[in-house]
């Protein structure tokens, strides 16, 4: 495969060239290619037609000194490049080593004629229809001459080959006539579309409208090579009465007598309502006073009824116009539409600042309202829950029990009374966290900010809940790292928020491990909850973090509490530039974690250790 590949690669090389090889010497390469092929053919073909023995090693001679010749036409075109880009040295010597061939090999009357043909086809490849029924002649006078010479009449094979060898040669010349044609339109088709990304791209350097007009003016100048142009925008786009309207003119100083008639010949096509969507075929002309010629280009967008605006062409008398495409018209006329199209809705928008600026103004005021009734409806659950009902339901349930028995069941009156006890802290702590939701909304909390030992913080809180957490038969576990720093924190609202998230975990766990962990993350003090209850789904791990929700059936399975505790903790997080998520599956059960960020970290001077470590053997 590799060799094949190489192989692949030589031929390549073979027929293209080298890079960057002008057209004429391209052509020549590939000639002696194809020269390198007719050998190859010639060759054995010379072999098979049994010729005399004196004209095989004659042909062969012929056929060898052909080879050297296109060997050096090889080295000639890298070395000499002048001498082969003509073609003239080549296609002698190519119509000389052919005529040599045919004596050789019998004359003209010989099969080798048809070498010819070649000869005679990149002669008008090379120069065309001239040159190709030249090197005719100089074939066939040597054909007649040999005829005659014998003193033989010419006949009917003369005339065959001498009739298509000349057919041949024009029709190879016809070739090269239609591809310089299609060479020369796609020279020019470049060339438009060169001039019209050229005088185009200041369209689009600016917003503002007079800055386009000039530049559409401009363009429009070169690209049919004006001296003089107009332009007038459509009422639609202009405020002005048809007496106040201004012409535009290019150039700006042009101030004459004929600027009032331009300005006429504009005014005309836009008032003549003319749906222009495109500008095919011929533009419009108008004979001037002067006697020259001004054509006119109407300027539209397909889904506008009426004109935008309308570009009057000045030509002077001895100037050409240039030819242009249709369609490069079309594409010309289409940025300059769309160009003044977005210069217009700049401007109206510009115009309309002063309206947007007045909405604005409004719309800050509506916000402040909404603020306004969002803090009264925070005042109002301030005051009123019906979550109040239940716990003040028990307590006066049981206080009037209380006082209808007797003084003597000791025992009774000490259950009633831890009752009312535990549903009065129940009630004190839903009023506490609906006046602390309201104090941190209202922006009133006081922060009490200080330096605060993280893992006595934790151990003190762990200890205040042992109690409780195994007297529903769950174990607890505490792993808090030994190496936590100081943080800068309120530590108050800190130990609210692992209350609350132990409180959650009690409440939601029937069975199982609850477990407080505490370590560094990333330069971050990470503080988390885990237990093993009844889990979250995944919808509700954002909405539980917001006022007044709670996880659970409404009527049968909903906990008990105001649903502000999560809220709360969101806030005390936050408000110490830290954040609070909690990953959860229902069945599983659920971890609550919580950072105090590295901003908030404050590391522990070495003066410091030996007390923290006095406080750690103390506490824990």
């Amino acid at each position: 495969m590799r060799h094949l590949g190489m192989i692949k690669q030589a031929l390549a090389y073979q027929w293209a060239g080298p890079p960057h090889l002008p057209r004429s010497l391209k052509l020549e390469w590939r000639f002696v290619g194809i020269r390198w092929l007719g050998i190859a053919f010639v060759v054995p073909g010379l072999y098979m037609a049994n010729f005399p023995q004196e004209r095989l090693l004659g042909a062969y001679i012929v056929i060898i000194v052909a080879a050297i010749y296109n060997l050096g036409v090889h080295w000639a075109i890298r070395r000499y490049p002048t001498l082969i880009a003509g073609g003239y040295v080549t296609t002698l010597l190519d119509g000389l080593l052919n005529i040599a061939l045919i004596t050789v090999g019998g004359g003209f009357n010989s099969p080798l004629y048809y070498i010819l043909y070649t000869v005679t086809i990149s002669a008008a490849m090379r120069y065309g229809y001239g040159p190709a029924v030249a090197m005719v002649l100089f074939y066939v006078i040597p054909d007649a001459a040999e005829s005659l010479w014998s003193r033989q009449l010419l006949e009917a094979p003369f005339f065959f080959r001498s009739g298509f060898l000349l057919i041949t040669a024009l029709l190879a010349g016809y070739l090269r006539e239609q591809a310089y044609r299609a060479e020369s339109a796609l020279h020019e088709r470049l060339r438009q579309a060169n001039l019209l990304d050229e005088v185009t791209a200041s369209l689009t350097a600016s917003l503002d409208l007079d800055v386009v007009l000039g530049a559409v003016l401009t363009a429009a100048a070169r690209v049919f090579g004006s001296s003089i142009a107009a332009l007038m925008l459509s009422p639609e786009l202009d405020d002005a009465t048809s007496e106040e309207r201004e012409v535009i003119c290019y150039p700006s100083s042009f101030n004459a007598p004929g600027r009032k008639e331009l300005a006429f010949v504009c005014q005309k096509y836009l008032t003549a309502k003319t749906e222009r969507a495109s500008n095919r075929g011929p533009l419009p002309e108008e004979r001037l006073s002067s006697g020259e010629r001004a054509r006119v280009l109407c300027l539209s967008l397909p889904t506008h009824q009426s004109l935008l605006a309308v570009v009057v062409l000045v030509t002077p008398f001895d100037q050409t116009v240039p030819s242009l495409d249709t369609d490069i018209v079309e594409a010309f006329t289409e940025r300059l539409t769309l160009a003044i199209e977005n210069a217009t809705l700049y401007q109206a928008l510009t115009k309309r600042s002063t309206d947007l600026q007045r909405a604005f103004a409004d719309l800050a005021r509506a916000h402040q309202e909404l603020l306004r009734v969002d803090e009264m409806k925070t005042n109002f659950l301030a005051n009123v829950s019906h979550e109040f009902r239940t716990p003040l339901t028990s307590i006066r349930s049981f206080s009037e029990l209380l006082l209808s028995y007797g003084a003597d069941d000791t025992a009774l009156h000490r259950e009633f009374l831890e009752i009312i006890n535990t549903e009065s802290e129940r009630l004190t702590r839903m009023v506490n966290d609906v006046l602390d939701i309201t104090k941190i909304e209202s922006g009133h909390l006081d922060w009490q900010m200080t330096t605060v030992d993280v893992a006595s913080l934790l151990r003190e809180t762990a200890r205040a809940h042992v109690t409780l957490i195994e007297k529903q038969n769950l174990a607890f576990q505490v792993d808090i790292a030994d190496d936590l720093p100081f943080v800068h924190a309120d530590r108050d609202r800190l130990q609210q928020v692992v209350g609350n998230l132990l409180n959650n975990a009690l409440k939601f766990t029937r069975s199982g491990t609850i477990t407080l962990r505490a370590s560094c993350f990333d330069r971050d003090v990470l503080i988390s909850v885990t237990d093993t209850g009844i889990g979250i789904s995944a919808k509700d791990h954002e909405r539980i973090f917001e006022k007044f929700q709670q996880v659970g059936a409404v009527l049968t399975d909903k906990p008990r509490g105001a649903g502000l505790g999560l809220s709360i903790c969101r806030e005390i997080v936050e408000h110490h530039k830290g954040r609070i998520w909690v990953e959860s599956e229902p069945g599983v059960g659920s971890t609550f974690s919580f950072t105090i960020p590295a901003s908030f970290a404050v590391p522990l001077s070495p003066m410091l250790q030996p007390a923290k470590e006095f406080v750690q053997a103390t506490v824990g």
